[in-house]
């Protein structure tokens, strides 16, 4: 009697960073922290949105979430290209689709089709807005091209947290491509890192001895544009991801040393809380500062800071969806915590129920969110893997 043999699951090479989502997840508190005060602002309240540090906070966070995807995506297509031969771009596209289309169309359903006919969600200076802008800027949406469609409308409530996601999925369509297809990937990065400079820099250049408004106004558009299409940040992580892959090392050594490690974190410190110096056009400082803050936690065995555990890696799990549902949350607490107490936020009691019960709101849903929904994604993104980067499915 002839037995049937059971197929074999293609062999999955595995490559785990510890830290990383640590990382993740105090950079998505950082966002939230920051999107209080702008929510605030938002509806009339007294606020402290105006204040340079945390008006910077939530953008600043999201650019160490641009240097982090830049450092991780880089490592593992390296790895994938040099332990499997090749790199498999459908492999890779099914992943990230998996990983970020389900949330991210989500969002853009509830934010454009539910949450404007419900008057409890409203945002005075936006929520109408939409209306007369509604399909261009849907589209948009839908092409990943949500940074667009906030350069030239107005914001759509509660979908701002997208134009940074569009922003890495431009990202993720080209990268595999030029690390499958490029022999000196690293001076092909560097190239692209100038040009994302150039692009605002030049034109600010130019712009400023402009004196007709129409040129002023495009100027500022282009500018606008590649101002949020930060490629550069995501390619100081991909610099930092090829230096740990080929073992350089003499840089890691420098990076590795205790001074380095110092300096990178009191010079962030700095960047992030000081209310001067903050940056107009790009974010190449920080980058490279987070850069140096990623190589340590993830790879050096003497960094200063250790940030894995169980409970962190299922909270860097949930830190997708905290970036992305974290506004309707502070909305929802906002709007019941006034209707309730008539609060203006003008007293310490109230902000600090208001940042408690966002926080913890906002996390026990995302955590929701995560094991309900996004869980059955990523089980159907597992079956894609040829690099695996795990653990990352494991409850806390």
């Amino acid at each position: 009697m002839r037995h049937k043999m059971a197929r074999k699951a293609p062999a999955v090479s595995s490559t785990y960073f510890p830290g990383l989502h640590g990382l993740r997840f105090i950079a998505a508190m950082l966002v939230v922290v920051s999107h209080v005060e702008l929510m605030k602002s938002y509806r009339g309240f007294a606020s402290l949105a105006e204040n340079q540090a945390l008006y910077e906070l939530g953008r600043i966070a999201v650019t160490f979430f641009f240097v982090l995807s830049g450092f991780l995506i880089t490592y593992l297509l390296l790895v994938e290209k040099q332990t499997a031969g090749a790199i498999s771009i459908r492999k890779f596209y099914a992943r990230r689709v998996l990983r970020i289309w389900p949330l991210y169309f989500l969002l853009i359903a509830v934010s454009f089709f539910v949450l404007p006919h419900i008057h409890f969600f409203d945002i005075p200076q936006y929520s109408a807005a939409l209306q007369t802008n509604f399909r261009s800027a849907l589209l948009l949406y839908i092409l990943f091209l949500p940074q667009l469609a906030l350069n030239i409308f107005s914001p759509v409530p509660y979908a701002e947290p997208l134009w940074s996601i569009g922003v890495e999925e431009q990202f993720y369509l080209i990268w595999p491509l030029l690390i499958a297809r490029t022999k000196r990937f690293g001076a092909v990065a560097i190239g692209i890192a100038v040009f994302c400079i150039l692009a605002k820099q030049v034109p600010v250049m130019l712009g400023s001895r402009l004196q007709n408004a129409g040129g002023l106004a495009f100027w500022n558009d282009f500018i606008d544009y590649f101002y949020f299409t930060r490629m550069e940040c995501m390619v100081v992580g991909a610099l930092a991801a090829i230096a740990v892959f080929r073992r350089r090392e003499r840089l890691l050594h420098a990076l590795y040393h205790p001074a380095a490690q110092l300096a990178a974190y009191a010079l962030s410190a700095y960047l992030i809380l000081t209310t001067k110096n903050k940056p107009l056009l790009h974010y190449t400082l920080h980058s490279a500062l987070f850069a140096v803050i990623i190589v340590n936690i993830a790879t050096n065995p003497k960094s200063f800071f250790k940030l894995e555990s169980r409970l962190l890696r299922f909270l860097g799990n949930t830190s997708y969806a905290i970036y992305m549902i974290h506004e309707i949350v502070i909305s929802a607490v906002m709007g019941i915590h006034v209707r309730i107490t008539g609060t203006s936020y003008n007293d310490t009691t109230s902000n600090v129920l208001l940042y408690g019960a966002s926080l913890v709101l906002t996390i026990a849903l995302s955590a929701a969110v995560y094991w309900y929904y996004e869980r059955w994604f990523l089980r159907r993104k597992l079956e894609f893997s040829v690099i695996a980067n795990a653990p990352q499915l494991s409850p806390a």
